[in-house]
């Protein structure tokens, strides 16, 4: 027997499938399996092509050449963990800045009212200054007043 025929059956046993639920699957009749089990037939690229798509684990270069191993090696995930910790500090920072901002903001708004409050009360001041130089400009005309009368 061929040593593709042999692969194709072993996909079979890897997978634990009878040869009527292999066939089934494949959607090819159970002679035709039976055929390449035999050595008389060899499979065809629609066969592979069946195979591949149906256990995408299998490797291509294992079935149709009988390179690597029967099952695809499986890709690493690359170590993002020191990314991930970096972003979750840059977040943690950005909620520190976001709440030191909040913060400023606040206080600010208060600076601002007490800037306006004095503002006020200093404008209460200045026309109370003026109130009491009118007053005593009035006091002095009447103490004027009073003294040109006690002279005459």
């Amino acid at each position: 027997m061929d040593e593709l025929n042999k692969r194709v059956l072993s996909v079979m046993e890897a997978k634990n499938l009878s040869r009527t639920a292999f066939a089934s699957l494949l959607e090819i009749s159970l002679p035709v399996l039976t055929h390449i089990g035999s050595g008389r037939n060899k499979p065809g690229l629609e066969l592979i092509q069946k195979i591949l798509t149906h256990f995408p684990d299998i490797d291509p270069d294992w079935l149709l050449l009988g390179l690597k191993t029967m099952f695809r090696e499986k890709a690493e995930k690359p170590d993002i963990s020191s990314e991930l910790n970096n972003l979750n500090n840059l977040n943690v920072k950005l909620d520190q800045i976001s709440a030191n901002s909040r913060q400023v903001i606040d206080y600010n708004a208060i600076l601002l009212k007490e800037i306006n409050y004095l503002q006020e009360l200093n404008q209460y001041m200045v026309d109370n200054e003026k109130r009491v130089l009118e007053y005593k400009r009035e006091l002095e005309a009447i103490h004027s007043g009073l003294l040109s009368k006690l002279k005459d």
